[in-house]
């Protein structure tokens, strides 16, 4: 009877030690499997012009694309259309890339914008993120105003109808702005090249 006791004893404490152990792991903070694997394939290094934040004035490239500190930013997760681009409103030709521009050029007002990385390196090894227009630099950490997107020069642009979804990120709020038929989506995008 005492071996049994013993037994009970031994499974009692290894089931509090194993209930302990779960509720631990629900606990802790879980790091998404795709930006874990992103870590494994690219292990951090140390700060280059693609990886690094970036702050102050910006020239408005593209309505996806800025350039700050001389680096080349492109806004992670969305597409604009490039300068040259024209579209079809009510059967006329409009220049919509140059509408997607102004309207990037217009969120920013002549004020300078805080840029951190996001997502993964670009193949073209080109520095892509997350901009906000802000009087501070985003925190190394990313945190303060750079912690979320939801104040981001990028989804603003798909907000407002000037940029498109591109990887999922703001599949949402590319359908209401074409719900809205805001900025792009008054085309009928028979696009033509000028």
């Amino acid at each position: 009877m005492g071996a049994s006791k013993i037994l009970l004893a031994l499974l009692l404490v290894g089931g509090a030690v194993g209930a302990a152990a779960l509720a631990y792991d629900a606990a802790r903070p879980k790091v998404h499997p795709i930006k874990a694997a992103e870590a494994r394939e690219h292990p951090a290094a140390p700060p280059t012009k693609t990886t690094a934040n970036l702050f102050g004035p910006a020239q408005i490239i593209y309505g996806d694309t800025l350039r700050v500190e001389g680096v080349e930013a492109d806004l992670w997760t969305i597409v604009a259309p490039k300068l040259d681009l024209t579209c079809r409103k009510d059967g006329q030709a409009w220049a919509c890339g140059e509408a997607s521009r102004a309207n990037l050029e217009k969120l920013i007002g002549g004020r300078r914008v805080a840029c951190r990385p996001e997502g993964p390196p670009s193949p073209d090894d080109h520095w892509q993120g997350l901009c906000f227009v802000s009087d501070t630099p985003c925190a190394e950490d990313g945190g303060g105003h750079c912690e979320s997107d939801l104040t981001s020069l990028n989804l603003a642009q798909v907000e407002q109808g000037w940029a498109s979804n591109f990887e999922g990120q703001y599949s949402d709020s590319e359908e209401a702005a074409r719900e809205r038929k805001a900025g792009l989506w008054a085309s009928d995008f028979a696009e033509t090249r000028q």
